[in-house]
C-alpha cells in the first residue's frame, strides 16, 4: 500500500513549444522599431523663420583675381598678367632668350617687375594664380614662382588648358 502511495505517476506527455521562431520575429520587430524611431527625428526638421537683412554696403567690389601665365616657345616667351575688378587690366612682358640659364634670369626679372607693378596698384591683394602652357618646361614655372614670391606670397597653380585658353583669348580671340 505504501508503495502505491509513493509510486510515481505516469507523466503526461506535453509537447514542447518551439520559441526560436518567436524570438526571431521579436528581434526583427525590435530592430525595425528602433530604426523607425531614429527616422522620425529626420522628419522633424525645424526651419527658422525667414528674416530680412539689410546690407550696409549695397555694391561690393568684384574680386581682382590676378592670373599670370607663360606662353610661347622656349626661345620666345610671353608673360601675361591679367586681373579683374573695377580696374581690370593686363600687362605683358616679352622674353627673347634661347639660352635656358639666361632665360631663367630674364623670366625672374620679368615676373618680379610685373608683380611689383601690380602690387603698387592693388596693395591688398596677396594671391596670384600661375600657369604655363603645356609645351614649356617645368623649370620656367619654378622661375615664375621665384620671381613672384616676394610680392604675392600666396601662389595657386592653374591648369595648362586654362593657360592656353587665356593665351588664345589675349591674342585676339579663339583660333580656328
Amino acid at each position: 500500500m505504501i508503495e502505491q502511495i509513493f509510486q510515481k505517476r505516469p507523466k503526461r506527455h506535453i509537447k514542447d513549444l518551439n520559441i526560436v521562431p518567436i524570438l526571431d520575429m521579436l528581434t526583427t520587430v525590435i530592430f525595425f522599431l528602433l530604426m523607425s524611431t531614429s527616422f522620425i527625428e529626420y522628419t522633424k526638421l525645424t526651419v527658422p523663420p525667414s528674416q530680412v537683412s539689410v546690407s550696409s554696403s549695397p555694391v561690393k567690389d568684384p574680386p581682382v583675381t590676378p592670373k599670370m601665365l607663360l606662353a610661347g616657345s622656349e626661345a620666345n616667351l610671353k608673360v601675361l598678367l591679367t586681373w579683374g575688378g573695377r580696374k581690370a587690366g593686363e600687362a605683358i612682358e616679352l622674353i627673347n632668350e634661347p639660352d635656358p640659364a639666361l632665360r631663367r634670369e630674364a623670366l625672374l626679372k620679368a615676373t618680379q617687375k610685373l608683380s611689383q607693378n601690380f602690387i603698387l596698384a592693388h596693395p591688398d591683394e596677396k594671391t596670384l594664380q600661375l600657369a604655363l602652357t603645356s609645351k614649356l618646361p617645368y623649370q620656367d614655372l619654378i622661375s615664375m614662382m621665384d620671381g613672384v614670391r616676394e610680392s604675392l606670397p600666396d601662389i595657386v597653380l592653374i591648369s595648362p588648358a586654362e593657360a592656353e585658353a587665356r593665351n588664345r583669348f589675349s591674342n585676339g580671340g579663339p583660333k580656328k
